[in-house]
């Protein structure tokens, strides 16, 4: 029988504050052809990767992780409305990215990892010509507490949960809140 999982970032803190008029919306994300199935993917070797028909996420990686990531930023308090469709939302401030890696890595056998690898493109539309106000790539790993999808799915969680921290970290330098 086949599992499905949802990847779920979950943020311990709430901020209260939130910036009046600031919007936000989240275009599609990419992710690379690797990773963009929604079956769970294993790094077996330096070159080797598998696939897994029996554990799966519910819906494709990159509506999933755009969905935590409105979640996440929605909850930041860093702007006032975030939006991940393409409504009459007119939003100040575009998202982009792209999710480079996604994946279990069982290199290691002793202590394997999940790794979530994703580039972020933050573009300001306020002024006569748009500005790119953030472009990274946050890179995190989580371990593994067990070779099941479970605990995959609870890494690659942990992993997401830690790059939507350090996007927001750097997006409340950049508007100095």
């Amino acid at each position: 029988d086949r599992k499905y999982f949802i990847v779920d970032a979950t943020r311990e803190v709430k901020p209260t504050a939130v910036r009046p008029g600031a919007t936000l919306r989240l275009r599609r994300f990419e992710v690379d052809a690797a990773f963009a199935s929604r079956q769970l993917v294993y790094r077996i070797d330096e070159f080797r990767y598998e696939s897994d028909y029996f554990s799966q996420f519910l819906v494709a990686p990159g509506v999933m992780i755009v969905t935590e990531t409105r979640d996440w930023l929605e909850d930041s308090g860093l702007f006032a409305r975030v939006s991940a469709t393409a409504g009459r939302l007119v939003a100040a401030y575009t998202l982009d990215a792209n999710v480079k890696a996604l994946y279990a890595d069982f290199r290691n056998r002793e202590a394997p990892v999940a790794v979530v690898e994703i580039r972020f493109l933050l573009v300001d539309g306020t002024g006569a010509q748009e500005e790119v106000l953030l472009s990274e790539t946050y890179h995190a790993t989580a371990p593994i507490a067990a070779r099941t999808a479970e605990a995959v799915v609870a890494g690659l969680s942990r992993s997401l949960e830690t790059i939507l921290s350090r996007l927001e970290a750097d997006l409340r330098k950049k508007f100095e809140v």
